[in-house]
């Protein structure tokens, strides 16, 4: 529960802080001061040179170090450095301890310094500028909350000359630096055993006599403790041991890098070999059977698997009940495709905007019957056009760019996610009443123009194109890789016919104007019948949403859910006060002006959500890499593969 009371506070702080402006420059804050300073006042061809990454927040304020612990955004750095010089390390200062609700932070305070040492190139030409760009990220977040990221963009520039030369006005300040950063371990000899939920480091003095300690902490660069339990500290005849809980579905890296902290005031960088269960958590707790161990592939490993791989070649396998797979010719992939169409539309992505068409067909019973067909014809249009669009990117990422695509990759796209959430949420806010807008989309007649209509219906077949793509996963995906394999005349012929199945429902209610007749007369009913279906709006959006979150993990989550709630304000807002009956000065300004800005703060937060990568998980069971099936079928292994999408 106290995650979510982060979450709280996370999300909700920037409103009621001046902080929070969606429109500054590059999300920048006036907490925080951020400037380089170079320790040389010259440098060489081939030499190295270190400049330092100043930054300065505000009394009471901190950041977060590259582990942040608990929730919070790491510190980044985002470099631009001249053809041929390379940032070679980036020394971090040691953080600060910091225990919020039971949680421990990893943070920074007041002022610091990170030391990066760059290499430049030996082939300079004296009396040459290099001009050295980075821009920190950061985030700052006090007791009662948390500002969105803040970014500066800080640039130097460093004559070159024959000589390394120094700078003395800053000599002073980068031997301060160096002296409180981790010091390398002369103190240990260490070992560390993972276990299942454990993390043993056993510290053996060297020095005599040895370092008395009463504290210590230790800090990992990756985050695999647990935060929330508290890291216990013993001493046995002079030999140190320290246990950290693991933090769930971590996977600790052999070797296993960070920060000692002693005493709460020393530190000492760390980097020791793990013995034990260094896999996930949770694939730590299963059975191993008969199972590989998974190893990394040998160089031999990996020339063997090569000279065996065959990209264009397709190895046989079979069915459960023993017969061999079938592939598919073009009239199966047809028939498969049109009746796979047909039966999307009972999947709960397309089931919002069969309910939608169904209503519009409600409203104009008893309307001209050749209205209603063209209705039908019209969507059905929508529906193969943005069909034919979808195919022609595919196909020229195909051959243009060389790519390998498969159908629905745009799921892995978190900007399309992104958007199909956006406007699934809206359209659904749209439909519960919260404001008016765009009737014409989901209506087919009535007393709506002619033109109106016919936009609406060909923009339900776009946006059934849209939200169908994932649902045709289950039971088309070996066909729509057939389909992606064939010449483009004829992928773009069986992507036509997936239209037409998906469109046949709406295309015979049109025809067919005793079914129409069928349906109820309009009234009241629709009203309640559309509210209803933006709630199956609302749940095709968190079908999306969980695809999203898995790419940009927790912090891409909340940032977007963050952006649904400013964008629902803005709706609001748009419907409450934007309407024909408010006072013309209300309606500008709060009706118009005001859901821009909010809606504009919408966009900047869903802008740092797609931005967000959820951390690499590791896989269980053995590498993938290229022929690795073949080789390891050449040695008389049984291979499973596991192979599936999140969407």
């Amino acid at each position: 529960m106290k995650y979510y009371l982060f979450f709280i506070l996370f999300v909700f702080s920037p409103l009621s802080q001046a902080a929070f402006n969606p429109f500054g420059d590059s999300g920048q804050d006036s907490k925080t001061e951020a400037s380089l300073i170079s320790e040389a006042s010259a440098i060489a061809p081939g030499a190295t040179f270190s400049i330092a990454i100043k930054l300065k927040h505000q009394e009471g304020w901190h950041a977060y170090f590259k582990n942040p612990g608990g929730p919070g955004l790491p510190l980044k750095f985002d470099w631009k450095l001249p053809a041929g010089y390379q940032l070679k390390t980036l020394h971090w200062q040691t953080p600060h301890l910091y225990t919020s609700l039971g949680t421990q932070f990893y943070v920074y305070k007041n002022t610091y310094y990170l030391i990066a040492d760059i290499s430049a190139p030996a082939n300079l030409t004296p009396g040459e500028l290099a001009t050295i760009t980075v821009t920190p990220t950061w985030q700052l977040c006090d007791e009662k909350g948390c500002d969105p990221p803040s970014s500066k963009e800080l640039s130097i520039q460093i004559p070159v000359k024959n000589n390394l030369t120094k700078d003395p006005t800053n000599e002073a300040l980068f031997q301060s630096i160096r002296k409180k950063l981790p010091q390398s371990n002369a103190l240990f000899d260490i070992t560390t055993k993972v276990t299942e939920k454990e993390i043993i480091l056993t510290l053996v003095p060297k020095t005599s006599p040895p370092t008395k300690i009463s504290n210590l902490h230790f800090i990992p660069d990756a985050k695999v403790t647990d935060p929330d339990k508290k890291q216990t500290f013993t001493t046995n005849n002079g030999i140190y041991t320290l246990i950290a809980q693991r933090a769930e579905d971590s996977t600790v890296p052999n070797p296993l890098t960070g920060l000692l902290l002693i005493n709460q005031h020393t530190s000492i960088s760390v980097s020791i070999q793990t013995s034990g269960n260094t896999v996930s958590a949770a694939s730590a707790a299963q059975p191993s059977g008969h199972a590989i161990q998974n190893q990394a592939p040998t160089p031999e490993d990996i020339q063997a698997a090569a000279a065996l791989y065959d990209a264009d070649s397709k190895i046989d396998y079979v069915l459960l009940d023993g017969t061999k797979e079938k592939s598919h010719n073009f009239f199966t992939a047809l028939g498969f495709i049109f009746l796979g169409g047909f039966l999307l539309n009972l999947m709960p992505c397309v089931f919002p905007v069969l309910g939608i068409k169904v209503m519009g067909f409600a409203q104009q019973a008893g309307s001209d019957p050749r209205k209603i067909k063209l209705h039908g014809l019209v969507f059905m249009a929508g529906l193969v056009v943005s069909m034919w669009v979808l195919a022609g990117i595919i196909y020229t990422l195909i051959f243009v760019f060389g790519r390998d695509i498969n159908w629905g990759e745009q799921l892995t796209s978190p900007i399309f996610l992104a958007a199909m959430i956006m406007l699934l949420f809206l359209f659904g806010l749209n439909m519960a009443g919260v404001f008016e807008v765009g009737t014409s989309l989901t209506g087919a007649g009535g007393e709506l123009q002619q033109k109106k209509g016919y936009s609406g219906s060909f923009f339900s077949g776009v946006l059934t194109t849209l939200i169908a793509t994932p649902c045709s996963g289950p039971f088309l995906g070996s066909v729509m890789g057939y389909t992606l394999k064939q010449p483009p005349l004829q992928g773009m012929v069986i992507f036509t016919v997936f239209a037409l199945g998906i469109s046949l429902p709406y295309v015979v209610l049109a025809f067919f104007p005793k079914l129409i007749n069928k349906l109820p007369r309009p009234g009241a009913w629709m009203e309640t019948f559309k509210q209803f279906m933006a709630f199956a709006l609302f749940a095709t959006a968190a079908y999306f949403f969980r695809s999203f979150a898995k790419i940009t993990g927790t912090g891409g989550a909340s940032w977007l859910l963050m952006a649904i709630v400013v964008a629902g304000l803005a709706a609001w807002a748009y419907g409450r006060f934007g309407t024909p009956y408010t006072s013309k000065g209300k309606k500008y300004v709060w009706g118009f002006a005001f859901p821009l800005l909010v809606a504009g703060g919408a966009f900047f937060l869903t802008k740092s959500a797609i931005e967000e990568r959820a951390p690499s998980q590791a896989i269980s069971g053995s590498t993938w890499y290229p022929g690795v099936v073949e080789l390891n079928r050449s040695k008389k292994r049984v291979v499973w593969v596991d192979h599936t999408a999140d969407w």
